[in-house]
């Protein structure tokens, strides 16, 4: 039936488990990513982009044909960026906020409208409060560096 075949992003949750997973791809992974104790991250307003990769590209140039060629070369897990109603009571927020503050790589989990669950662990390089206007309600924008492809359950 067309027009009804997509979700959206209302109902998406985000929570963080500050273990990592004894196993974190391949078999095994998704099971290992649920036996961790998650804490919701509330008050989300945005979520971000947590699957995929970004490839750089590798170039010859070469004189005799002056033909450039380009392959893909490596990849990076592209950043996962999120946005929040700042709560500063919140215990997700406070794991994230305490993530921030030094090197460790915490796990994350997305519960997608469709409740799909996407599973990845990140480094948490920035989560600032943001300013505004008047108008604005207080945020807070979360960057998450992902470290593990993304485990769909």
């Amino acid at each position: 039936m067309a027009g009804i075949d997509f979700d959206t992003i209302a109902g998406t949750k985000l929570y963080i488990a500050a273990a990592a997973p004894t196993v974190a791809d391949g078999p095994g992974a998704a099971a290992a990513f649920a036996l961790l104790t998650w804490v919701e991250v509330g008050q989300i307003t945005n979520v971000g982009s947590v699957e995929g990769r970004e490839y750089s590209t590798a170039t010859l140039a070469t004189v005799g044909d002056a033909q450039d060629r380009e392959k893909k070369g490596s990849f990076k897990l592209p950043n996962a960026e999120f946005e929040c109603a700042w709560a500063v009571d919140d215990a997700g927020q406070i794991l994230v906020k305490a993530a921030s503050k030094n090197y460790s790589v915490p796990s994350f989990k997305v519960v997608n409208q469709d409740a799909s669950i996407d599973y990845f662990t990140a480094q948490v390089s920035k989560f600032v409060k943001n300013g505004g206007t008047s108008n604005d309600a207080v945020k807070g924008n979360m960057t998450l560096l992902r470290q593990t492809d993304t485990v769909t359950v």
